[in-house]
C-alpha cells in the first residue's frame, strides 16, 4: 500500500567530490532504517530549486525520499508498505 507522507526527516548520508549525493540511512518514527538499495535517483527543478529524488530500499518496504539543495533538507515523501 502506497502512503504519501511529505514528513521531514533526518539522513545520513555521503557527499561525493563529483556531486553525487548517497544517503545511508534515515530516522523514521524513532527507527533508524538502513539503505540497502538505491532502486533508482533523479533530479527535479522547483523555481530555483533543485530537489535529488531518491527511491530507496531496506529490504522490505520502498520508500521515496528527497533533498533540497537550496533549503538544505530532507523529506520522506511515500513508502510502499509490504
Amino acid at each position: 500500500m502506497l502512503v504519501m507522507l511529505n514528513e521531514k526527516i533526518k539522513v545520513g548520508a555521503i557527499f561525493g567530490t563529483n556531486g553525487q549525493i548517497k544517503p545511508v540511512w534515515f530516522k523514521y518514527k524513532n527507527s533508524k532504517i538502513l539503505i540497502k538499495e538505491r532502486i533508482y535517483q533523479w533530479k527535479e527543478r522547483k523555481g530555483s530549486d533543485t530537489i535529488f529524488k531518491f527511491t530507496v530500499t531496506e529490504g522490505v518496504n520502498i520508500y521515496e525520499i528527497s533533498y533540497s539543495k537550496n533549503n538544505l533538507e530532507w523529506k520522506l515523501i511515500a513508502i510502499d508498505e509490504k
